[in-house]
């Protein structure tokens, strides 16, 4: 991205940080707001447990000096060292986007750098070199979104990246100052003043997939670390629609239940950013104006076809939702994210095929959720799946009646459970199960595998390490052939 269209008309002034909040209702206040002092909680959590999880090296915490001892005996029960970065000013903002210094006799909390000992001593040494590359990476940040935040950052001063992250994402038609944008909700920052984000970096762009990759892994360790509602409100609200607009050095960002004022890089002219998405609270607002939903038409039950319908009504039946363990079995916090992270396995999957018939497995399938979607509406597939936990296998069973008798629960590694008398025209398998075994089973299960099938997709999902997945199958000592973009897919022959 070149700074110079972006910023042609900035102005030579940056307002002081300020972060004002605003509820569209008194409805929507008393249901997001407890929520999102919730989520705040819980993404402090996230931050350094995402070290503990090995998903990145280092993370940033602040806080108070009588505070500091405490966390770190906590930390270093996981074997965390905790170091102090310098001293920033106490502030009651949501979001700040630059430090404040500490004032003599005022409140200030301490910026610390946590990780494995080797780690935040490297830390520590870029911050005081200002070396952000090495920051950003040593925190897990993507590499085009340390490039990005270098350039807009950093080498052009500004404060806030938005504007440069649309136009990152999709050119303005016509040099219009609007952009509209789309892309995976966990990679929508804008909620980040509200204190909602599931990234602890700037992402480069609004589509960004190594963002949506990382954001995935961090929701997952919130999971794990029991704050399951915190992360699907995340989701969910980042996928409800929001505008940003600026001008004169003062940004607005509206959503269904509230609206932001705060700072941003003062420009002659109004900026707008538009990220429709793909969810609306119930608690959202009505109005005539994006992103607002537009209210029902006003005295419709004036009308005569209104009263013939109460004097004859209709029965809809209406098709039920999917309830929560159809993802959860699945190890995802949400059915937007599991579908999400299937869609580039799935078309794997049918490119493998290739209009081949015959039975399909999938080894540690959950619920068969993937499964049930490789088969859906292909004519001679058959789903085949084995999993450890019974209560999925009755879920994969209730799912496909049809094929009730095909889900078994075993050891995926007693290949005799599903290996015996059976060819499969494909095999599914996560690439992690023979990496985490000695590596004589490791071995037995991928022979078998290979044996009694024509054609085999791995696959991992983000967050599983740090190693592509083309590195984890060398490890195996397997020939890949086809990577699918996305979450990582490959076939072996």
């Amino acid at each position: 991205m070149a700074s110079a269209p972006e910023l042609a008309d900035r102005l030579a002034f940056t307002l002081p940080d300020f972060t004002r909040v605003s509820w569209t209702s008194d409805a929507a206040r008393a249901t997001w707001e407890p929520r999102m002092d919730r989520i705040a909680r819980a993404w402090t959590e996230v931050e350094w447990r995402s070290v503990v999880a090995g998903v990145r090296r280092c993370s940033l915490t602040r806080l108070r000096p009588d505070d500091l001892a405490e966390r770190s005996a906590a930390y270093g029960r996981y074997g965390l060292s905790v170091m102090a970065l310098g001293l920033e000013g106490s502030s009651d903002l949501s979001y700040s986007s630059t430090p404040k210094e500490p004032e003599p006799g005022k409140p200030f909390v301490v910026c610390a750098a946590t990780g494995p000992l080797d780690d935040v001593v490297q830390l520590s040494k870029a911050w005081r070199n200002s070396d952000h590359d090495t920051i950003g990476a040593l925190l897990g940040y993507p590499a085009c979104c340390r490039a990005f935040f270098q350039r807009v950052w950093v080498d052009d001063g500004c404060v806030d990246t938005t504007w440069a992250m649309a136009t990152n994402t999709v050119a303005p038609a016509n040099g219009e100052p609007t952009v509209d944008v789309n892309g995976p909700p966990t990679a929508n920052i804008l909620m980040r003043w509200a204190t909602v984000r599931a990234v602890p970096h700037l992402p480069c762009t609004f589509d960004c997939s190594a963002t949506a990759e990382l954001a995935a892994a961090l929701l997952a360790v919130g999971v794990e670390a029991g704050y399951r509602d915190e992360m699907e409100w995340i989701e969910e609200i980042l996928s409800w629609p929001v505008e940003w607009s600026a001008l004169h050095g003062i940004a607005e960002i509206k959503t269904p239940v509230l609206k932001i004022v705060t700072r941003t890089d003062a420009t002659a002219s109004r900026h707008v950013v538009r990220r429709p998405g793909t969810g609306f609270p119930h608690e959202g607002a009505t109005g005539l104006t994006f992103p607002y939903q537009v209210p029902e038409r006003a005295l419709v039950s004036d009308s005569a076809g209104f009263h013939r319908g109460l004097e004859h009504p209709i029965t809809l039946t209406r098709k039920p939702g999917r309830p929560e363990w159809y993802h959860r079995d699945n190890g995802f916090p949400t059915r937007h994210g599991m579908d999400r992270a299937h869609a580039p396995l799935v078309s794997l999957a049918r490119r493998a095929l290739d209009g081949r018939t015959g039975a399909i497995l999938d080894l540690g399938c959950g619920n068969g959720a993937l499964l049930s979607k490789i088969v859906s509406e292909r004519q001679g597939l058959v789903p085949y799946g084995v999993d450890s936990v019974a209560q999925s296998i009755a879920h994969a069973r209730e799912l496909q009646p049809g094929f009730a008798d095909n889900f078994v629960t075993g050891d995926l590694f007693d290949t005799t459970t599903w290996s015996a008398g059976r060819r499969y025209t494909l095999a599914l398998l996560m690439i992690g199960r023979p990496l985490e075994v000695a590596a004589p089973k490791a071995e037995q299960l991928l022979a078998a595998v290979r044996a009694n099938s024509e054609r085999v997709v791995l696959y991992v999902y983000p967050g599983y390490g740090d190693s592509p997945l083309a590195d984890l199958a060398r490890r195996l000592g397997l020939c890949l052939d086809e990577q699918e973009p996305g979450i990582a897919g490959l076939l072996i022959r």
